[in-house]
Order: structure tokens, then C-alpha cells, then sequence
């Protein structure tokens, strides 16, 4: 069964992940999965330590990230949100 989360970028949202997590490792079954770093992507920075479930999942995620990308990353910021790509009418093929 699919588990929603929202609003992951708020204190609200990381605490709907702390309880989803409480006797988990991760979102979904036993393993690392892609619903774990879709969830991991929605959240904004590392969950508190008022979350330790989710603090200890965003840790071994990050883990996991890191050793599957092993080249040296020099940094990056992202600031701001991209605007939505207007809606293009759909032209027939010929």
C-alpha cells in the first residue's frame, strides 16, 4: 500500500515521517528503496533530534547515497524555486 506524506519541508510533515519510521528502518520494507529517496529529496535538511527516527533514517540514507556516487563532489546551492513550465497546446501529428 503507497504511504503519503506532505509538507516534508515543514516540522509537521518530518513528524508524519518520525512516526511512520517508529520499529522501521526504512519507508518501505526492508531495504533501501526509491520511496526512500523520494522522501529523503522532500526533506529540506536533516531532521532534528526531536526526530530520532527520522534523524537515524535521514543519516543511513545519506550514507547509502554517498557510497553509491563515490566521485568527489566540490558543492552546491540551490536558491530560490523554478517557476512551472506553462502549458503547451497539443499539436497533432501529422
Amino acid at each position: 500500500m503507497a504511504v503519503t506524506f506532505s509538507d516534508l519541508h515543514t516540522e509537521q510533515g518530518v513528524k508524519s515521517v518520525e512516526e511512520h519510521l517508529a520499529g522501521k528502518t526504512y519507508i518501505s520494507g526492508d531495504q533501501l528503496s526509491v520511496d526512500d529517496v523520494k522522501v529523503y529529496a522532500a526533506i529540506v535538511e536533516k531532521p532534528s533530534d526531536a526526530f530520532p527516527n527520522a534523524s537515524k533514517w535521514y543519516d543511513c540514507v545519506a550514507s547509502h547515497l554517498a557510497k553509491s556516487f563515490p566521485g568527489k563532489a566540490v558543492g552546491v546551492s540551490i536558491g530560490g524555486s523554478a517557476a512551472a513550465a506553462p502549458a503547451q497546446a497539443e499539436v497533432p501529428f501529422p
